[in-house]
């Protein structure tokens, strides 16, 4: 009887440890995946195209004294990558859309959505 509670006892220790590293494991990837959402400026053609195409997304990685973006926009289906650039950090926290994409190139992609 005394083996057979110390069994169960092992059970519930093991697997006690096993849910609090799947817990914290799991809230670990959560922040590794945290998707930032930034507000373009209003005009024209950033906030059309941010409101007419299903997916707008900013990825860029944080230099010293740089930022290197590109802008994915997802329309009807389809994904459009624009070309990589580096920028200012101040530019790209003034209007992180606007100096991630040319403006003709926005321009274009707007026009599609009509």
């Amino acid at each position: 009887m005394n083996q057979s509670h110390t069994g169960k006892t092992g059970i519930i220790v093991t697997l006690t440890l096993v849910s609090i590293l799947l817990f914290t494991s799991n809230n670990s990837l959560a922040e590794l995946n945290q998707i930032e959402e930034i507000y373009t400026q209003k005009g024209y053609p950033y906030e059309g195209l941010v409101d007419r195409s299903e997916q707008v997304t900013i990825f860029y990685i944080e230099g010293t004294d740089n930022i290197v973006c590109r802008v994915e926009v997802s329309q009807g289906g389809q994904i459009w990558q624009g070309e990589e650039r580096s920028i200012s950090v101040n530019k790209f926290t003034q209007k992180p859309l606007r100096a991630c994409m040319d403006r003709e190139d926005a321009k274009v992609l707007l026009a599609n959505t009509f």
